[in-house]
């Protein structure tokens, strides 16, 4: 197979995104699947490797990194803003429309972590996709800043107001950073769960390079997200929600809830003993492909 192009697109504020195509060789029109990756992630961050197996089985795949992330464009640098994440997605729905080879009427939307939220709002703002698969989803903004370890940046408004001044009056970069991930030597991070160094450490072993913080106003914008509340506007578009049994970063019973919400056609599949950072490695990945690759087989056949 080829190596995937790079790519590019504009947003309707002027922004450009850039991303790698996975292109399958056989002749004609065949399905498309947009995927991004999560919370400080970008598009070389395991999702390859879902990407290499989807065109394998027959599927043009688009990845791109969100906006002030990556290749991207877009300041902050290194802000995570879900909002304007989601709306991105109709930005690569409509740049794959117009590229050849692509059957239109059969575009998947993607997402893992937080885009596994942001797939979620995409889905259920645009009709003219043919199915969604959200992976691992971030589901709401409320609950995770009432109850996890993003709770203290997220509430502490002053600092927040404080933080958003300093970059007004001195620029992007001003403001407080704030790790992603833990470490092994004991500093915590926004990710805070068993499986994220290991998880890290992967990355490192496969030669990856990773940002280690983001700005202090993402937590701002996560805790404004709330995908739960428009996840029953998904249908009448088939919805597989992949939710890892052990996961705290996105805890499983949030998203089962959400998953509960969603009306019919919906399939979940639960990654048994996997915690929030397995499913893109070793057996729980194996596991977890395979029943993505079957749910598009029955949808885009």
């Amino acid at each position: 197979m080829a190596a995937p192009a790079n790519v590019e697109f504009k947003t309707y504020d002027g922004i450009t995104l850039r991303g790698d195509l996975y292109k399958v060789t056989k002749p004609g029109p065949c399905p498309c699947i947009i995927m991004t990756s999560g919370f400080g992630g970008e598009k070389s961050h395991m999702i390859p490797d879902f990407a290499v197996r989807f065109r394998n089985a027959g599927y043009h795949v688009l990845i791109y990194d969100n906006r002030c992330w990556g290749a991207s464009d877009g300041l902050p640098r290194l802000e995570a803003d879900p909002a304007s994440q989601q709306r991105d997605y109709l930005e690569a729905f409509d740049f794959v429309t117009t590229l050849p080879d692509i059957d239109v009427d059969r575009i998947v939307y993607w997402g893992t972590s937080m885009a596994g939220g942001n797939v979620i709002i995409a889905a259920a703002a645009n009709k003219l996709i043919r199915a969604v698969i959200s992976q691992v989803p971030f589901v709401s903004g409320e609950l995770t800043s009432m109850a996890s370890a993003m709770a203290g940046s997220m509430l502490d408004q002053r600092a927040m107001l404080l933080d958003r001044r300093a970059v007004k009056e001195g620029g992007p970069g001003k403001g407080t950073m704030i790790p992603i991930f833990p470490n092994e030597n004991g500093q915590g991070g926004i990710l805070n769960e068993a499986g994220a160094v290991p998880f890290t450490k992967e990355m490192e072993r496969r030669g990856l390079k990773w940002e280690k913080f983001v700005p202090l106003q993402s937590m701002a914008n996560v805790a404004m997200n709330e995908p739960i509340a428009f996840i029953h506007r998904i249908a009448p578009t088939p919805l597989l929600m992949v939710v890892a049994e052990n996961d705290v970063t996105c805890p499983a019973p949030w998203a089962l809830d959400a998953f509960n919400k969603a009306r019919e056609p919906k399939t979940l599949h639960i990654v048994r003993g996997a915690g929030h950072f397995d499913p893109y490695i070793g057996s729980a990945f194996e596991n977890n492909i395979k029943v993505q690759l079957k749910f598009l087989e029955e949808i885009l056949a």
